[in-house]
């Protein structure tokens, strides 16, 4: 699985696409003025919002469309290489190697094994460098994203091959 930049980082509206065998399976539309992201996967569609409380936290909230808080995510504020997320009560773990793709993986907090490997598009070295070079905060609505995509029945159905 990759997440590829559609638009440009410098769009009002920036679109990636969550692709797997070169079939798209989930759209995301960040809105980064309003820190809205708008989700489309199989007919599922969601709004969130996410809010920072506080530089010094290293934790944001995500609410829904309705404003409730639906999860958080909590970063390792000096590395920001890892952290965890949690939503609808599920929390996951998750770590940002340090190849060029920027690769994002994913663990199950209680088992801790391994659930999703996403990387970045290389083709959009902006995006790549971002997850890179910086902490994951910036990229917090894609790890929204892909822990929403989790919790979907029909990522369920792929559960095990996702994880290798």
């Amino acid at each position: 699985m990759k997440w590829v930049l559609v638009n440009s980082l410098q769009s009002l509206i920036q679109e990636y696409h969550l692709v797997e065998h070169d079939k798209c399976i989930m759209v995301i539309k960040y809105n980064p003025v309003h820190h809205s992201v708008r989700m489309n996967c199989e007919g599922n569609h969601r709004l969130f919002f996410i809010e920072s409380t506080g530089a010094l936290t290293g934790k944001y909230i995500f609410h829904n469309e309705y404003d409730m808080e639906i999860g958080h995510m909590n970063y390792d504020k000096w590395f920001g290489k890892e952290g965890s997320v949690t939503i609808e009560s599920k929390k996951y773990d998750y770590q940002i190697s340090n190849s060029p793709s920027g690769e994002l993986i994913i663990h199950d907090s209680e088992s801790g094994m391994p659930i999703l490997n996403c990387f970045l598009d290389a083709a959009s070295s902006s995006a790549a460098s971002t997850a890179k070079a910086n902490s994951s905060v910036e990229n917090n609505y894609l790890l929204l994203g892909l822990c929403w995509y989790l919790s979907l029945p029909v990522a369920k159905e792929h559960m095990v091959e996702y994880a290798a």
